[in-house]
């Protein structure tokens, strides 16, 4: 008897189990009888149909008669799809439509019109592994942007903005994914792009969903899970056969008839007997002598329990926090809004591990004063509440009991309410003066606190230390893409900080060289080739190298180089506009430094250098890599890149107002004409950097890049604002006022994402994202600046509230 499960994913079913079915009263599935299939043959042979009982004789007539009608062929499968999408969904009437998978009824996708809205917004999607978790073929696996509505049970992933009138075409079901026993996390192992998450479904299918901003990952990660929680059907019994083929329950694509109380007892009993049977399985591994496939077996099965354990564990905790009430408070145009740039709605987890690695060799620490410091702090987070703050009302309720008189704490407290290092407590030293660094988010209130430090990315409207206390000084720390987190580049938000580290030049501590080692790494020639050799390489290579897997970001560079590409050769190595492989060992994106990548890089003439957005000051390892080997960089991005270059020609600035087949010919000049070509790597066979400003910046920055002998810019950032809060107690023991600091506008801006007019623009483009996020992200500022200045908790709900207050 062959299971449920095994059925093939193309629409023809292979055998089918003799017997019936029985349906549970509040589980049954609707059956379909036009549904026939013409794909299940059976053989009337003579030697098959002579000497069967009666009853046996009539079942296999009616088999050969009345073909399975769930055994769908695919221009059935189609023509379904096609009546489906043709169908008026302004339908008020309780009546079902069915998006069938082509091989089992009961994984089909209930199409409900009048289900309920919980999320809308643009995510990228990558088809990561299909149906059982066959890996995805390397021409599907790319990405692309839709605009997403996860609408009852069912993620509908529609080319254009959700719009509750407009019918379904033929294409959105086709993308659509039933999350009924699905289980969304944060794409931990995928490092290529910001704000992933992973979507495993109930038949083992994987996909990658990128979001706007951290937030919006979460707020996904969160809403899916609760919706598949509170909904998912209980499992059906996973089929028994002769053989030991190990073989998943059916998980049914229904909506439960329980109450959210029956759904958690029954996902309580499943975790307790996947946890038995997870223990029991480990306790009889394989023997090593068994053959290949049933160690496979085991292992399949291992994996499945494993995945199952966490899954039930994570609709657990949702049911027990009460996702009923986050759902059905979700509904409306209020709803809608809301949804489309939702923050986080989950409860924050513990301090994350460090983003930004530290040399402890490298960190000025008092240690043997460290011991005294914690043990005094932890007497007062005795008798603090013993939780984290996750959400802003939880702000409200900690209880502050003051350091007992004549304690030996001395030390202001600052408190990295992003927690980007994972610090729980350490004392630094910053010259003559120490703070002490936590990421314990209790210490909101305790008298010694002085600062608070943002991480950028990580800035959320849900988790803020409200209200803000006069001696409270807020920093910023942002030297990432200014698309990961928009609200932060408008001048109401910007200017409620007191001390700032961003890319920008003006900021209180830059960050604009970060990528940059220094001058040597700059002068240095390691890398660097004969021209006469690189002549050699133009039989066989482009002149032009492009390595980008970041697609279609605010800068719209995929759109300008497809363009180019249409007017001299062009390699590209990575995922965008993908024409030539990596060898094997450097197609992860971890091996972007490895000397085998450099080695290739150096071998081209050209290195198109496009950054994701165009900002002043904003420069990444981009531009500094093909310095670095000795190729001549194709820079767009930084406006004033000028300020930065180490000569005045040492990179070919392109200049967005002309069309690309004008660069092109430029380029094309120079792969033909080696003086002019080499005039662009003079200053690199000199060894000379004439840019004064460069140099000045490389020699005084107050922070090193790979240097251990000077403070990474975390440790810079750090001590500024220590060093700030003790400047200010010393003025207060003179009977001084504080001294003040803030942020200005220019700390953090960039101007709106502008995309380009010529050109077929590729279908994952997502150039309406970055300019409406942006957009909108300027009414987030302007609420949030709003609510901040009144310095009182608030909630979600009425920040989206004021976002959308005209």
């Amino acid at each position: 008897m062959i299971g449920v499960n095994s059925v093939q994913g193309t629409g023809k079913v292979r055998m089918r189990a003799s017997g019936s079915v029985k349906y549970g009263r509040e589980e049954s599935v609707r059956r379909q009888p036009q549904h026939r299939s013409k794909s299940l043959k059976v053989s009337n042979s003579a030697e098959f149909n002579t000497g069967l009982p009666k009853k046996e004789k009539s079942m296999y007539n009616s088999i050969k008669n009345e073909k399975l009608e769930w055994a769908v062929d695919g221009d059935e499968l189609k023509k379904s799809l096609s009546e489906l999408a043709d169908k008026n969904h302004h339908s008020h009437t309780k009546s079902f439509s069915r998006i069938s998978s082509g091989s089992n009824p009961f994984l089909d996708i209930a199409h409900d019109p009048n289900a309920a809205v919980y999320k809308t917004g643009f995510l990228a999607r990558k088809i990561h592994a299909d149906m059982d978790g066959k890996k995805t073929p390397r021409g599907k696996r790319g990405w692309k942007t839709f605009y997403a509505v996860l609408k009852g049970m069912i993620l509908y992933l529609q080319k254009d903005e959700y719009k509750p009138e407009k019918a379904l075409s033929e294409d959105d079901l086709k993308n659509a994914i039933s999350v009924h026993h699905a289980l969304a996390i944060k794409a931990m192992d995928y490092e290529k792009k910001p704000n992933v998450l992973k979507l495993k479904t109930a038949d083992w299918r994987v996909f990658l969903f990128q979001a706007q901003s951290p937030e919006e990952m979460e707020s996904w990660i969160r809403i899916i899970n609760s919706v598949a929680a509170m909904f998912s059907a209980p499992s059906f019994p996973a089929a028994i056969g002769s053989q030991k083929k190990f073989s998943r329950p059916l998980l049914p694509a229904t909506t439960t008839r329980m109450s959210q109380e029956e759904q958690l007892k029954s996902h309580e009993a499943k975790l307790k007997h996947v946890s038995t049977e997870l223990a029991e399985h480990r306790s009889y591994p394989p023997d090593k002598k068994v053959k290949a496939k049933e160690i496979d077996e085991y292992r399949l099965k291992e994996h499945y329990l494993e995945f199952e354990e966490s899954r039930y564990e994570m609709y657990v905790k949702l049911l027990k926090e009460g996702v009923k009430e986050l759902l059905t408070a979700r509904d409306g145009d209020a709803a809608l809004k809301k949804s489309q740039s939702s923050p986080s709605l989950n409860q924050e987890s513990q301090p994350a591990a460090a983003k930004v690695k530290r040399n402890t060799s490298e960190r000025k620490d008092y240690r043997p004063e460290t011991p005294k410091v914690i043990e005094q702090l932890g007497k007062f987070e005795q008798n603090t509440l013993r939780q984290q703050l996750t959400r802003i009302q939880a702000i409200e309720d900690i209880r502050v009991q003051a350091i007992p008189h004549g304690s030996e704490l001395q030390y202001p407290v600052v408190v990295w309410w992003s927690p980007l290092t994972g610090e729980l407590g350490r004392l630094g030293e910053c010259g003559q003066n120490r703070c002490f660094f936590t990421v314990n988010k209790s210490y909101h209130s305790h008298p010694q606190t002085e600062a608070f430090l943002f991480y950028g990315t990580d800035f959320s409207i849900e988790s803020l230390p409200l209200p803000r206390h006069e001696q409270h000084q807020w920093a910023l720390f942002h030297e990432e893409s200014p698309k990961n987190n928009y609200k932060l580049f408008h001048e109401p938000l910007i200017t409620l900080f007191n001390h700032t580290a961003t890319f920008s030049r003006h900021s209180h501590l830059p960050l604009t060289t970060q990528h940059l080692e220094g001058l040597s790494a700059l002068t240095a020639q390691t890398h660097l080739l004969p021209l006469s050799y690189k002549n050699q390489l133009r039989k066989t290579l482009a002149p032009v190298v492009y390595v980008q897997s970041d697609c279609d970001p605010p800068s719209d560079r995929d759109v300008y180089i497809q363009e180019l590409m249409q007017h001299i050769q062009v390699d590209s190595y990575g995922e965008c506009l993908h024409n030539k492989d990596l060898p094997p060992h450097l197609r992860d994106s971890t091996a972007m430094d490895d000397q085998d990548f450099y080695q290739i890089l150096a071998q081209y003439k050209f290195i198109l250098a496009f950054e994701n957005a165009v900002c002043d000051d904003y420069i990444t390892e981009k531009l500094w890599r093909p310095l670095k080997l000795g190729v001549v960089p194709v820079y767009y991005g930084a406006p004033n890149v000028h300020m930065w270059l180490p000569d005045n020609r040492s990179a070919v600035v392109v200049n967005p107002n002309e069309p690309p087949k004008k660069l092109a010919q430029y380029l094309k000049r120079l792969d033909k004409n080696d003086w002019e070509y080499l005039k662009y790597l003079e200053w690199k066979h000199k060894r000379e950097i004439s840019n004064v400003n460069l140099v000045t910046e490389l020699k005084e920055r107050p922070w090193g890049v790979q240097d251990i002998g000077q403070d990474n810019f975390i440790d810079a950032f750090e001590c500024m604002v220590c060093n700030r809060v003790w400047e200010n107690i010393h003025r207060h023991e003179k009977k001084l006022p504080s001294k003040v600091w803030r942020a200005e506008e220019s700390h953090l801006t960039c101007p709106p994402p502008k995309l380009f007019d010529f050109g077929v623009r590729p279908s994952s483009s997502l150039q309406r994202i970055w300019r409406a996020s942006y957009e909108q992200s300027k009414r987030e500022a302007k609420a949030l600046g709003l609510m901040l200045r009144r310095n009182r908790n608030f909630t979600v709900t009425q920040f989206w509230r004021e976002v959308f207050t005209d």
